[in-house]
């Protein structure tokens, strides 16, 4: 049976192992909490050659009225990147003088130790772009001189047939002429 004596030590015992078990749970010390660092994004700078490649895709959009107000309004090249952005320009203006503006500005960027290596690769790049215009320039209007020669070849060749066909003309009526006085 259940005696009221026998229940209170076994009432304290438990009462003391509680006490104990959450005093023990007082002790155990929590693990730290979790930092969470939020960064910020830290803005790096944009690589030389990308800004440079910015503006060469800025100055392709240009309207032709807008690159002529741009290039009026520009003051002398005094440093690398103005030196580039005036070659775009002068390379966008599609003009065979624009074109040889840009490749020896472009020629000097890609010898300048200064620079990155990819915006040498870029001015390099650029260069032998305005070169190859430059050449097919002068190539079309070396076919455009050919062409005109011979036109006017062909012109005066046309006109020494004309007095060829008007010769032989001449000589079939002069024979036919002799050829009636023979039979009369």
């Amino acid at each position: 049976m259940f005696s009221p004596v026998m229940s209170q030590p076994l009432t304290r015992s438990l009462a003391l192992a509680a006490v104990l078990a959450g005093a023990m749970v007082g002790c155990v010390s929590a693990p730290p909490p979790e930092v969470i660092t939020i960064e910020t994004p830290v803005k790096t700078p944009i690589p030389p050659v990308q800004r440079w490649l910015r503006w060469s895709e800025t100055v392709s959009t240009m309207s032709p009225s807008q690159l002529s107000d741009t290039l009026e309004g520009m003051a002398e090249p005094g440093n690398a990147n103005q030196f580039f952005y005036y070659g775009l320009l002068s390379q966008q203006s599609d003009t065979y003088d624009g074109w040889v503006a840009a490749r020896d500005i472009f020629r000097e960027l890609q010898e300048d130790e200064a620079l990155t290596r990819g915006q040498r690769r870029l001015a390099g790049l650029l260069e032998r772009f305005n070169q190859s215009r430059i050449n097919w320039f002068h190539s079309r209007d070396e076919l455009r001189i050919e062409y005109e020669s011979l036109q006017q070849e062909t012109a005066a060749l046309q006109e020494q047939n004309t007095l060829l066909e008007q010769k032989i003309q001449a000589i079939t009526d002069v024979e036919a002429t002799i050829s009636t006085r023979k039979e009369e």
